[in-house]
């Protein structure tokens, strides 16, 4: 372990569906003093671990209140929804008067960076635009690492995203189904997080990519099929016309429109989700356990109560 770890940490939506997970990995890591920053309105409170130091404030982030959170912390951890990513410039402002020295944004995912990706998608053009404004405050002494994980397959089985249908055996493939992605399970992310910050000097300033393995919706379908013996629905959607579509609807509020668009980046395999073939994949260096795609659609049909597993 370096003799730079970090040891105050404080995390930022704790209670979903990532951060719960996070704060289970943080929690298991004795080098660390974990807190939870938590909104007065959070209904994830009551199940929050008695071992982390909850911290509440009101629902419009205050600034004076989230300095005074930060206070003493050596990482901030964000791990908000996608939808409100954007939020995160005042807490980089708070974590730079406080004296923080690492901030972990709510990343998590494809590669934010690229114009297509940002095009595509306001969230992914929102999480650029987080990455760029921690880049402008280096010279201010707050360091970042972005974690780009691709995405996780048991979640996606669990929520109905990819075009995975657990519930009527249906897969909706993006086009043809074949665009490449990385995925990292949600256990591997959250030791990506720990080595991160028990050894920072090796990943200020920098996106950090992980990758279990990649696939496609068409070798996920089929390995579903292969490993339960059961035969899944093929859908498909036509990017080229449905985007127009999802775009516009976003535009009037439509919240699952954006979901639409963010599957588009992850599926349809030109925006920048596939890492391998461009992106220095750092899970040996992580020391992350290996994971393949027949091992983990197994653990994520147990966890979605298949019969078979």
């Amino acid at each position: 372990m370096s003799e730079q770890a970090y040891k105050n940490i404080i995390l930022v939506g704790g209670g979903g569906s990532l951060g719960s997970v996070l704060l289970k990995s943080l929690l298991s890591e004795p080098t660390f003093r974990v807190s939870v920053l938590t909104r007065e309105s959070s209904k994830a409170r009551a199940s929050l671990p008695s071992t982390a130091n909850i911290i509440t404030i009101p629902d419009s982030y205050p600034q004076d209140d989230l300095i005074r959170a930060f206070q003493g912390q050596d990482a901030v951890v964000n791990a908000i929804t996608s939808f409100s990513v954007a939020e995160q410039l005042k807490f980089i402002d708070a974590a730079i008067t406080a004296g923080v020295k690492r901030f972990v944004p709510s990343e998590y995912g494809l590669d934010n960076n690229t114009p297509a990706a940002q095009e595509l998608s306001p969230v992914f053009k929102d999480k650029g635009q987080v990455q760029a404004y921690l880049r402008s405050k280096e010279a201010d002494g707050l360091t970042w690492t972005a974690i780009a994980c691709g995405m996780w397959i048991g979640w996606s089985l669990r929520n109905n995203f990819l075009g995975l249908d657990y519930s009527n055996r249906t897969m909706t493939l993006t086009d043809d189904g074949t665009g490449k992605f990385s995925t990292t399970t949600l256990d591997n992310t959250a030791l990506t997080l720990n080595r991160i910050l028990l050894n920072p000097s090796s990943t200020a300033n920098q996106i950090v990519f992980t990758s279990d393995f990649a696939t496609s919706q068409k070798e996920l379908v089929e390995t579903i099929e292969r490993l339960t013996g059961e035969q899944w629905q093929r859908k498909s959607i036509n990017t080229k016309e449905l985007i127009p579509t999802l775009k516009a609807a976003w535009e009037q509020g439509d919240a699952f429109a954006g979901y639409g668009l963010i599957n588009i980046g992850f599926t349809q395999g030109d925006y920048s989700g596939h890492f391998e073939p461009v992106q220095p994949v750092r899970n040996k260096e992580l020391g992350l356990p290996e994971k393949h795609l027949e091992e983990v659609v197994k653990e994520a049909l147990a966890e979605v109560g298949h019969s078979k597993f």
